[in-house]
């Protein structure tokens, strides 16, 4: 029986019961949720199936003429995870004469890694789920079978580094003539007991009130990694907007400051987080108001001598009094610039680097390796700059590299498929009731009728 007469009775049987078991209150429309869910796993197993095998038939028979193949066994079994479940189907193993290579020449024309269990649209579920959880979790949720955590793994590391660029890029605007970099870093746990710094850096256009305290930043664009790209940055920039004005925010750390020898026209401001962190270093439990008019009124020696009073009080504070001191002093001109417009330099680094970095990778006790903290990272910001994770995962898992494509006469593969394709089939009700001697002048064909059950092929 072929598959699509399975299908026409399996869907029959299955309509006619669970109708029946809900019209008479023998199952809830709950119940027959779950079964037609169950029946449609069931389906898509079969017509799966199905599909590969008559494909492998189709590539015999193509390169059956040619005699550059030797099949070494007619029918290996293969079992691959799908969206579905657990499929298994049958293909042909062969040997290339003149290479002595063994191949099943379907799995390389579908791409089917030699290794992998998992189909790719799977895989690429597995990656977006990873993006916001454990490997563990990510596996027990991506697939209707178990899988392992290590095979979540395996698919980061096939996916690799993510680039920066790999969202779609905004339309061009070219009339902003302002824009505004925020920059900070998040300390990640590695495996080997150490951390690393993983950079996060965003672009934006300004911002826009929502609610009395909060603000939403207007075409927001983040990079990230180990070493801050502000070549990545450049690029994105004079990509989208040419050559605007560049304000740099962050905490005057120098990996930040060295952005204005990559982006002209750009200067570095502290933001005010920061500031104030270090004048509460300075204080201790006593007010920072007296340090704040100093800065205010741009009086370096009266901020110094503010700062001696606090030793000379709290002389066990002395170190930590004298580190604030010092990076106020060091980001003088910084910190300024703040003062004088706090509302437009206003930071919100420390919000994105805990939503965007932190709220995967540091917030809980985990050791990461160095590629895959910054894969996670990589993810995590394709995801904010509005890109397609699953899709990005699928285009890169079903590409297919020109060197392990078999080489085989396409147009002959084609007119094989074509010799495979199932008839379409339609029911014809008032057909199947007519009785022998009935039948109108068009249909003369009653005893495939009643063989098929009013079933009848069209062409």
């Amino acid at each position: 029986m072929n598959i699509i007469q399975q299908i026409l009775s399996l869907s029959t049987d299955f309509f006619n019961t669970n109708m029946e078991s809900l019209v008479t209150g023998q199952a809830s429309l709950t119940d027959v949720t779950l079964a037609v869910q169950e029946f449609v796993q069931n389906l898509g197993r079969e017509v799966l199936s199905a599909m590969l095998e008559q494909a492998d038939e189709a590539i015999y028979e193509t390169v059956k003429p040619q005699r550059t193949y030797q099949i070494k066994e007619t029918a290996r079994p293969r079992t691959l995870v799908t969206t579905f479940g657990e499929i298994t189907f049958h293909r042909r193993y062969y040997r290339q004469k003149e290479t002595g290579r063994y191949t099943y020449l379907l799995d390389e024309w579908c791409q089917l890694p030699a290794y992998s269990r998992i189909e790719a649209s799977c895989q690429a579920r597995m990656a977006e789920h990873a993006k916001d959880m454990s490997y563990a979790k990510a596996a027990q949720i991506s697939t209707p079978v178990p899988v392992s955590k290590q095979s979540v793994r395996n698919v980061l590391c096939r996916l690799g580094t993510i680039p920066n660029t790999a969202a779609p890029l905004p339309e061009r605007r070219p009339k902003v003539s302002e824009l505004f970099i925020e920059a900070d870093e998040d300390h990640v746990a590695m495996q080997q007991g150490n951390n690393r710094q993983l950079r996060l850096a965003y672009v934006y256009e300004g911002k826009v009130p929502e609610g009395r305290t909060r603000r939403t930043l207007t075409a927001k664009r983040v990079f990230t990694g180990y070493g801050m790209p502000w070549d990545e940055i450049k690029e994105y920039i004079q990509t989208v907007y040419g050559s605007p004005e560049i304000t740099i925010l962050g905490d005057g750390a120098a990996w930040i400051q060295s952005a204005t020898a990559y982006l002209e026209k750009s200067r570095c401001v502290m933001d005010g987080f920061h500031v104030v962190k270090y004048l509460r270093q300075i204080a201790g439990t006593e007010t920072i108001q007296p340090l704040y008019d100093a800065l205010l009124a741009n009086d370096r020696e009266q901020f110094c001598w503010e700062a001696e009073q606090k030793i000379r009080r709290r002389p066990h504070r002395r170190k930590a009094i004298q580190r604030g001191q010092q990076y106020i002093l060091n980001h003088w001109e910084g910190i300024r610039d703040w003062l004088q417009n706090r509302e437009t330099f206003a930071s919100s680094t420390e919000g994105h680097v805990s939503h965007i970095l932190s709220a995967r990778l540091s917030s809980r006790g985990m050791g990461w390796s160095k590629d895959g903290a910054e894969r996670i990272a990589r993810l995590r910001t394709l995801a904010e700059n509005g890109g397609d994770v699953w899709r990005y995962a699928l285009d890169c898992l079903t590409k297919k590299p020109s060197d392990t494509v078999p080489d085989l006469n396409e147009q002959e593969l084609t007119r094989q498929c074509r010799r495979r394709r199932l008839p379409y089939c339609v029911y014809d009700a008032e057909h199947s009731c007519r009785m022998p001697g009935s039948e109108g002048a068009l249909h003369g064909r009653w005893m495939k009728d009643i063989q098929n059950s009013g079933y009848h092929h069209i062409h």
